[in-house]
């Protein structure tokens, strides 16, 4: 699974892959195609390159350098064709030459501008044996020509065509002509040929290029949203998820332009699931997404927006948002909902480890078979020891299992009628311990604040069982 496709399924991390500004589609099609890794020791080596960079970032002395660095990615082509064109061992035309050339020019440039930023990870492999090729006349331009010193033939076909006028003898020059033609692509496939033994480390500095933006890019995010190196359980351990302060950057940035603040929350989860109760508007929702998307970001190398975090690695994250319909096989939500179920659960079967998080499983449905639903499938997430995070709106289900709560409503706190722009300023998203596992009656009271009929609340208060 690679990132594209984490993309798709955990919302805000294409908001993240947004904000880190690439250069062009090349280096983002690369950073797409980066897989989602358990494997602890590649990660933490990640990670110590993110923090390195990270470092080089945040020491102004560095800046100009960077500067330079970051104008050089914007005049890397994506030269990928070209590329495949030397693997397949074809002959270029004169302009994949000069994409060689140039692009060799580029990475000696960068190879110094990195030594002198301190950053000694993806070390480009020299290419000055390729820019010479493509340089027999030692000009030192990045312009390429395929020279007369190439061929004698060739330098001696196009000094007699500059003499003739092809008006006045046109079969000469057509002859001539052919001479050029047949030893300018004489001279493409030698020069080719050459090339093409060159093509891993030319693929590799392709490729290394778009990695070093990308870690500069990924360092800039973080310190863009104060982010913290997470600490990793390896994926054969059991482990404790524990983040400290977390923030949703997409959700966060969105109250700021409002002038709101987002409240950071804290959640620790064990190798078992927790149910998580909260009244409407309390925010669970939001803690699921940003929990999966922390999950996300560790196993895709990013740092993560919280100010402490320790993260099992898991094969997979499964975030089930229930409100959604699957347009594409035009089934309801519900429909959609337990197919996503049955997908987690086959994956259980077999033994995968896994991250579930789910928001109010089966609430489409009638409360009766709701229930049912949901006390089943956490039944089936402690039987296989699934590390999990469920929401529910149901109560008094009579589970188990540990029980989270979100804070809610502080209504004390309000004076007079409550505005409804301003429900979100009395709202207290950090999560409690909750023996119970009821879900707080806060509807009603809200109504009242807002300033609702009395006789319509007090009237829905006689059906509160």
């Amino acid at each position: 699974m690679n990132l594209a496709r984490f993309s798709e399924r955990i919302e805000g991390l294409k908001y993240l892959v947004d904000k880190m500004d690439l250069t062009g589609s090349r280096v983002r099609r690369y950073l797409m195609r980066m897989p989602f890794s358990s494997d602890r020791d590649l990660l933490e080596g990640h990670f110590d390159i993110l923090q390195k960079a990270c470092e080089i970032l945040s020491d102004q002395k560095v800046k100009p350098v960077l500067m330079q660095l970051e104008h050089l990615f914007s005049k890397i082509h994506d030269i990928q064709g070209t590329l495949t064109a030397l693997k397949e061992k074809r002959i270029l035309d004169e302009v994949e030459l000069f994409e060689i050339k140039h692009f060799s020019v580029i990475c000696a440039d960068a190879s110094a501008l990195c030594r002198q930023a301190g950053f000694v990870h993806e070390n480009l492999y020299p290419l000055q044996e390729a820019f010479n090729m493509l340089d027999p006349d030692h000009t030192g331009t990045v312009s390429f020509y395929i020279y007369d010193s190439y061929s004698k033939p060739l330098a001696e076909a196009r000094k007699q065509v500059a003499s003739i006028d092809p008006a006045r003898d046109a079969g000469r020059w057509d002859r001539l002509q052919d001479i050029i033609q047949k030893e300018e692509l004489a001279v493409r496939e030698k020069l080719s040929l050459k090339l093409a033994v060159m093509y891993r480390a030319l693929q590799e500095n392709f490729d290394r290029m778009a990695r070093i933006e990308i870690w500069f890019a990924k360092a800039r995010l973080a310190l863009m949203y104060n982010m913290v190196r997470p600490e990793t359980v390896p994926y054969d351990r059991p482990g404790v998820l524990s983040v400290v302060e977390m923030v949703n950057p997409a959700i966060a940035d969105t109250l700021k332009d409002a002038g709101e603040k987002f409240q950071p929350v804290s959640v620790t989860l064990h190798s078992e699931p927790c149910l998580l109760t909260g009244a409407n508007m309390s925010g669970k929702t939001v803690v699921l997404k940003t929990l999966a998307l922390i999950q996300a970001l560790t196993q895709f190398s990013f740092f993560v927006p919280a100010q402490k975090a320790s993260i099992p690695l898991v094969k997979d994250v499964f975030l089930v948002i229930g409100d959604k319909q699957d347009q594409y096989r035009g089934l309801s939500s519900f429909a959609a909902e337990m197919l996503d179920l049955d997908r987690i659960m086959a994956n259980m079967a077999v033994g995968t480890k896994m991250l579930i998080l789910a928001d109010e499983p089966a609430r489409t449905t009638n409360p009766a078979e709701g229930a049912a639903i949901l006390c089943a499938f956490v039944e089936y997430l402690e039987k296989h020891g699934v590390m999990s995070l469920i929401s529910t709106h149901y109560g008094d289900l009579g589970l188990s299992c540990r029980k989270l709560r979100v804070a809610g409503f502080q209504g004390s706190n309000v004076k007079g009628r409550l505005d409804p722009l301003q429900i979100n300023r009395y709202m207290n998203y950090s999560l409690i311990e909750d023996k119970g596992g009821s879900v707080p009656l806060e509807a009603l009271n809200i109504a009242r604040l807002l300033g609702v009929d009395e006789s319509f609340i007090d009237t829905a208060k006689k059906y509160l069982k």
